[in-house]
């Protein structure tokens, strides 16, 4: 019976040991702060976000405790002036001791029992001591490079091109001291948080352009395309713990508004080549942390793009990732979020800079009368090379505004004789309205159309939810330019003819 119980008693103390193993516990004193609350947050991307709260007694002294462990990252102590320091989240021992002081957070931080923030900690201080070093170096290059040299003798600027090489010369060497260091903590702990931070953080060494016998080189955008391949090729895309720190997102950012030629037709191919490298890397399928997050933050991205055409980017998005499945079962399985996505898809999918503009079924106002000559007409009837398709509601403010403002400039810069329709579309279905306005703006030099019983689809085909709304049609009906201001629209006209004008010229020699 004894036996019996020291076997239970045993198993009993194995069981609870492994499980205080497997939960956190987080030692905290920080002289300066006491009776109050601190914070333990953690980066999420750009967020700061809390994970749990402790009161601390009068000696500064709290713990963060829980039964189970916390995700891997970079988590931050907060006091509660906001002012915090962080600490390496980065693997199964997450029982360790924390000591600081308000005078100096991070300069003055002792860890014991985490062999990970120890090596935080000593690259923390071997950072701050180059960049206490350097910064002389990099204040004098700033006030160089800020200096008003127009008035420098030769003399002069030749001592301020030597004063540049001798301050860069020190910036790069500490540069590479630095990079050295960081280097060997990436051969030393691999596997580690901070191994997979410093491959974020890392600029890749791009080779110099090929040159062929007499120096002169061969490839131009040699450079351009090495950083397009190799930019992630010391990042560990499939360590799911960089999602809780501030520089996996930037090195995404960094790649796809910074590397890359901003054009969607060079930007969407690379979405498929980072996309295919973390479910490769990360092996977990669409199921992948690091696959859905990098998926979503492209998504929220360019859902609402700065520039025109990218759009394109988020139609590729839709179409090719949320629905064709290529995504967690918890989202495929949202029926409302995966409805908002098909709809999204379908009111943009057709009206996309590059895409062949949809044909329209209408009815028409004769030019010359109210009472006659009315009847349907089709958008791709119409011969002009060039169509400013135009989306207006008469009881719209803006529109009231717009349209005229538009017929203006078409007048003014004489686009009907250049070869330039306005094809102007009423959105409603009152058909008095609508010829009472164009009567009393007298714009019978446009093709004033309506959809009368609202059957071509229009709002859905041209994302038609506000007016006015305003396309640029070349010759082929392909869609140059969109949801433009009618100055703009000028601009983009007048662009487009040169062009035509130029091709023409060339093609007489």
């Amino acid at each position: 019976m004894k036996k019996l119980l020291s076997i239970f008693l045993a198993c009993t103390l194995s069981v609870s040991l492994f499980a205080q193993k497997k939960g956190h516990t987080i030692d905290v004193t920080i002289k300066g702060v006491k009776d109050t609350t601190l914070l333990l947050g953690y980066h999420y991307g750009p967020k700061k976000l809390v994970s749990d709260t402790i009161w601390v007694d009068k000696n500064g002294h709290g713990a963060f405790k829980g039964d189970s462990l916390l995700d891997g990252g970079l988590y931050l102590i907060l006091t509660p002036d906001y002012r915090y320091f962080e600490v390496m989240i980065d693997d199964a021992n997450q029982t360790f001791k924390l000591e600081t002081d308000t005078t100096d957070l991070t300069g003055h931080l002792k860890v014991t029992g985490s062999s990970s923030n120890e090596v935080f900690r000593k690259y923390q201080e071997k950072s701050a001591e180059i960049y206490k070093v350097r910064k002389p170096s990099y204040d004098k290059l700033k006030a160089l490079y800020e200096e008003d040299t127009t008035k420098y003798s030769a003399k002069q600027l030749e001592k301020r091109r030597e004063s540049i090489k001798k301050e860069r010369s020190t910036v790069d060497s500490l540069r590479n001291l630095m990079i050295a260091y960081e280097d060997e903590i990436i051969a030393q702990y691999p596997k580690s948080l901070l191994a997979s931070i410093l491959g974020c953080t890392h600029e890749i060494e791009i080779p110099d352009y090929p040159r062929d016998e007499n120096g002169t080189i061969t490839d131009s955008l040699f450079k351009y395309q090495y950083a397009k391949m190799h930019f992630f090729d010391k990042v560990n895309l499939g360590d799911e713990r960089l999602l809780r720190t501030p520089v996996f997102e930037n090195k995404i950012d960094d790649y796809f508004d910074r590397q890359l030629f901003q054009i969607p037709d060079s930007i969407i191919p690379q979405v498929d080549f980072v996309m295919n490298r973390i479910l490769e890397q990360e092996g977990k399928g669409y199921e992948g942390k690091m696959y859905y997050q990098t998926l979503h933050h492209l998504f929220m991205k360019w859902q609402n793009p700065k520039y025109m055409g990218f759009d394109n980017i988020f139609v590729h998005l839709m179409g090719e990732y949320y629905l064709k499945g290529k995504i967690p079962a918890r989202v495929a399985n949202d029926t409302a979020y995966m409805n908002k996505i098909q709809d999204r898809y379908s009111k943009t999918v057709h009206n996309r800079i590059g895409v062949q503009a949809q044909d329209l079924l209408v009815y028409k106002m004769g030019n010359d009368t109210l009472d006659e000559h009315f009847g349907w007409t089709r958008l791709s009837l119409v011969k002009s090379p060039y169509i400013v398709l135009y989306f207006f509601d008469t009881d719209c403010g803006h529109c009231k505004k717009i349209i005229p403002e538009w017929h203006k400039q078409f007048q003014e810069n004489k686009f009907k004789e250049k070869g330039v329709e306005t094809f102007l579309v009423y959105t409603q279905t009152d058909m008095e309205k609508w010829k009472k306005f164009i009567s009393e703006q007298n714009m019978f030099d446009f093709i004033n159309v309506f959809d009368p019983y609202q059957n071509t689809n229009f709002r859905t085909t041209y994302d038609i939810y506000s007016t006015p709304v305003s396309y640029v049609l070349n010759p082929e009906r392909k869609i140059i330019a969109k949801r433009l201001p009618p100055e703009t629209i000028v601009e983009v006209l007048n662009h487009e003819l040169e062009k035509k004008q130029d091709t023409a010229s060339k093609k007489k020699k």
